[in-house]
């Protein structure tokens, strides 16, 4: 029987098009109840424009200011380095694109991804996708810990072991709190978070950018090598690809016959806008001052009162980066196939996420190292991307959502839950992109091929999307054959 996986129960039909209810049945500072099911329409609500301040708060953070200073720090003067901030993320195109399904499946991505991979198929991507956020989450806890106990240093309200922790506890509580109550409220807070740390990023730009030094060598000396810039760009690109994995949890509530364009559009310019900016001031910061300890760097260039109210715009980013990292670290944990709530897998990572940052804060410092195999880690991701997005454009938004959910039989129960397919392409990519990674802990015995530099995610990407598209293209089309074409679609906001 031909099925479009639609609960017509919570909508009805008019004239051939799908309606969905009017009124959300969620609310802000409520739990959010839905985990990875299928979000039915009588609750779906929102406009594509929603992403774009959701995905604004959550990239107006202190990284890309780390990222613009390693860049110069490569070799490359402003123009350059400007050139390959301003290319590298232009890959938010595919967070983007990857956000498409959320409406059309009414799931996370990671469960959308199980039409790729199989039902059984999928855990080892949900795996990565889980591991590597927590992993992210315990970095960005340290930051934003250790800037809000420079900022009780620096205001006098004490030091010691005592304020560390408790500034530990406070980045905690705030992160996997907002986190456990749901997308509702992260969008609500996201949005005025986007606002304060909007106009504390322009301070800093007003302070930073008059100080540019156009024709400054940077330190290690100057060079535009392809090495160089290939190096330049892995650095800068590897945030924008470290979402692609989690696009589609956050468009998930949108109505079934939201404008697939325009969700892609907003998540695009949510996501690129401020990667963008902030990359270009850490740039300029870079060609102004050592940056090679970046908070330093800023202090030395900063007004000492804005250079704590800053500090203050570091944590609140990492916080906020940080709710989208703890949200969709639980619904990985969810799909790789665990029996837990939403709710109680944020808990669970909770749990993960601070312990690590704790001992990196208190025991031992391994945030180095750790952050260059979260670094590696990202080598899974673009060969992952490659096969979601090749499979995506195949099916043309056409899921059979039921099947999403379901073991033991269905349009995605493969060979016993496997697709030999989509797993092989998968594994190809990562081998290809290993071969061409040049990271702090590998480098691949290609690099050489390219003057040194790392080309990993394009190798990755290139070689997952090219051969899935061309093996899978007749079983996926027999696939979407079956099913009634999607309901139409609708350009709202």
């Amino acid at each position: 029987m031909a099925t479009t996986g639609i609960d017509a129960s919570s909508g009805r039909f008019a004239d051939g098009e799908f309606v969905a209810p009017a009124e959300p049945q969620t609310s802000a500072f409520q739990v959010e109840q839905h985990g990875i099911d299928m979000i039915p329409d009588s609750e779906r609500h929102g406009r594509p424009r929603d992403l774009a301040w959701l995905w604004f708060g959550a990239n107006v953070i202190f990284t890309y200011v780390i990222i613009g200073a390693l860049v110069v720090g490569l070799g490359l003067t402003f123009w350059p380095a400007v050139s390959v901030a301003v290319i590298g993320n232009l890959v938010a195109v595919l967070v983007g694109i990857c956000a498409i399904p959320g409406p059309r499946a009414g799931t996370a991505t990671l469960v959308v991804s199980r039409s790729v991979f199989g039902t059984r198929g999928n855990a080892p991507a949900a795996a990565f996708s889980w591991l590597t956020a927590v992993g992210w989450e315990a970095v960005n806890i340290v930051i934003g810990a250790l800037s809000l106990y420079e900022i009780f240093k620096t205001t006098g309200l004490g030091a010691g072991t005592g304020m560390k922790a408790l500034a530990l506890v406070v980045v905690v509580v705030l992160t996997f709190g907002v986190a456990v109550l749901g997308l509702a409220t992260i969008t609500v807070l996201n949005k005025i978070f986007s606002y304060l740390l909007g106009i504390g990023t322009i301070g800093l730009g007003i302070f930073v950018l008059p100080q540019t030094q156009f024709d400054a060598t940077p330190s290690a000396g100057s060079s535009s090598s392809l090495g160089v810039i290939l190096l330049a760009l892995a650095i800068v690109m590897a945030a924008p690809f470290s979402w692609v994995n989690v696009a589609s949890d956050y468009s998930r509530y949108l109505p079934r016959t939201t404008s697939g364009s325009r969700v892609a559009l907003w998540t695009t310019l949510g996501c690129a806008v401020p990667a963008i900016v902030i990359t270009i001031i850490g740039i300029s910061a870079a060609s102004a001052t050592d940056m090679q300890d970046p908070v330093a760097g800023l202090q030395a260039i900063l007004p000492s009162w804005f250079f704590t109210t800053y500090l203050a715009i570091i944590v609140g980013g990492t916080i906020t980066n940080n709710f989208l990292n703890s949200y969709s670290s639980g619904m990985s944990l969810l799909a790789i196939g665990l029996p837990f709530k939403r709710w109680q897998a944020v808990l669970i990572d909770a749990v993960l996420g601070t312990s690590a940052a704790a001992y990196a804060l208190f025991v031992f410092d391994f945030s180095e190292s750790f952050t260059g195999f979260l670094s590696l880690m990202v080598a899974w991701i673009a060969p992952w991307c490659g096969i979601f997005t090749a499979d995506m454009l195949l099916r043309r938004g056409k899921y059979d959502v039921h099947a999403l959910h379901h073991r033991g039989e269905g349009t995605y129960w493969y060979r016993a839950g496997f697709n030999p397919i989509g797993l092989g392409w998968f594994l190809a990519g990562i081998i290809g992109a290993l071969l061409f990674a040049n990271s702090a802990v590998f480098i691949g015995p290609f690099t050489a091929m390219v003057d040194g530099g790392d080309l990993s995610l394009v190798i990755g990407f290139v070689v997952a999307f090219g051969g899935y598209y061309v093996s899978a293209r007749t079983r996926v089309r027999r696939q979407t054959a079956e099913l009634l074409p999607a309901p139409t679609v609708h350009k709202v906001g």
